[in-house]
């Protein structure tokens, strides 16, 4: 086996052939378009990974490349086949248990499941309250802990650095990083940083 040298001609058939081969393994695999682009990607990358396996006496670059090509979007479709197979999709409105007989109401995934479990749990995933109730106390005694000219402080550092803060704020970098390392041993002290 030697080694294969493609010129910018050679990519640009390979490109080609794995476009038309992505897209069929999208119509095969009843996969959304917007996925040919990683598909092909994903083909392309296993090709250049045999590539040191073609042998010219055998058989055209382009021939070796779309059996390539084949073979992983074979494992693409049956991958997706897999992980659709283990999904478990129910939209809201599918009765999940019938109580009556005649005009007796079903009741219906979204009467079941209460809003105030979360978006997870309308999407079928596990919720777990006692974690959500660990936040909430959590979160409650950071509050408590923190001095209240400091929540301004802390909501400005969800959306930007300490360093950007101090750039474009009413606090000096060093009265800014005081207030940091104070609120810091605050946290500390009421048992929230281990």
């Amino acid at each position: 086996m030697t080694t294969v040298a493609l010129s910018l001609a050679d990519l640009r058939r390979l490109h080609a052939v794995a476009q038309r081969e992505a897209r069929r393994v999208r119509r095969i695999a009843r996969l959304p378009s917007h996925q040919v682009e990683d598909i092909r990607q994903e083909m392309l990358l296993d090709f250049l990974a045999r590539l040191p396996a073609f042998d010219a006496e055998r058989g055209s670059l382009e021939a070796f490349a779309t059996v390539c090509f084949r073979h992983r979007g074979i494992r693409i479709a049956e991958r997706e086949r897999r992980e659709r197979a283990r999904r478990h999709e129910a939209r809201l409105d599918q009765p999940v248990c019938d109580f009556g007989q005649g005009n007796m109401e079903h009741l219906t995934l979204e009467e079941v499941i209460p809003e105030s479990e979360g978006y997870a749990a309308w999407c079928g995933q596990q919720t777990d309250a006692v974690a959500a109730a660990e936040r909430r106390l959590n979160l409650n005694r950071a509050s408590a802990a923190l001095d209240g000219r400091d929540y301004p402080i802390c909501v400005a550092l969800a959306d930007c650095t300490p360093h950007d803060l101090a750039q474009r704020g009413p606090l000096t970098r060093s009265v800014l990083y005081r207030r940091l390392q104070e609120m810091r041993l605050r946290l500390l002290a009421a048992g929230l940083f281990a």
